[in-house]
């Protein structure tokens, strides 16, 4: 449940801020990218309840392969990436998800007397915030660190003993001269070039959020052999 908390809240935040930061989404359509999202958390739900006679591991080990596979699709992501590819990315998550959580839950109860389902419930709800506040936690930690590391390696990239990047500043340079009027067209041509560095290296930042979820998702399939192998024993 853990996992199952950090993968939704940390994709919940890191998808809104990463379309809004550098994709120029406003705050209705971030929203709008993730909401179907809901619908398919609504109707895997459904399904999941009626698959009673499958072992609550076997659906846990699905769910957490495809919130793995939703968190590598994000990996694809480039500078042209459009509304859908986030949208059936997010999409990939709704899948997987109900079928960690719904039999987690379920299996909490198991066995319990009627007196203590609620402390069973309070247990279950205080992990998955607990675990959404780590994955918060998690992602704007990669995201500050690896968006500074990129950054660094990017720019040694950027000077003029670069023949890639002075044919690109002359590029721009050519650009701004024919369409501004104002200011020095170089100056303007090196601040768009340092935007662009600055871009890419936050793309890459978040790429790597998206990465370390997806570990986060392979431990839980670990975890759930290591209990399984436990309870054999």
């Amino acid at each position: 449940m853990l996992g199952t908390g950090a993968l939704l809240i940390a994709t919940t935040q890191a998808l809104p801020q990463l379309l809004q930061d550098q994709y120029g989404y406003t705050a209705t359509w971030a929203g709008l990218a993730i909401s179907p999202d809901g619908a398919v958390t609504m109707g895997m739900m459904l399904i999941v309840g009626r698959l009673g006679d499958v072992q609550p591991r076997y659906l846990i080990a699905a769910g957490s392969i495809i919130a793995g596979f939703a968190m590598i699709d994000l990996l694809r992501m480039t500078p042209d990436a459009d509304f859908w590819f986030f949208t059936w990315s997010r999409n990939y998550l709704g899948v997987g998800l109900p079928l960690i959580f719904i039999p987690i839950t379920t299996a909490s109860y198991e066995g319990l007397p009627s007196s203590k389902t609620d402390q069973t419930s309070a247990l279950i709800n205080l992990a998955r915030n607990f675990g959404g506040a780590i994955g918060v936690s998690l992602s704007q930690t990669v995201l500050a660190r690896r968006e500074q590391f990129h950054q660094e390696r990017l720019s040694e990239n950027v000077g003029s003993w670069n023949p890639f990047y002075y044919d690109r500043l002359n590029q721009i340079e050519a650009y701004f001269r024919t369409h501004t009027f104002i200011g020095s067209s170089s100056g303007t041509s090196v601040a768009y070039v340092g935007q662009m560095v600055h871009s890419q290296a936050a793309i890459l930042a978040y790429a790597d959020v998206f990465f370390a979820l997806a570990v986060v998702a392979n431990i839980m399939s670990v975890s759930l052999r290591s209990v399984t192998r436990g309870a054999r024993a």
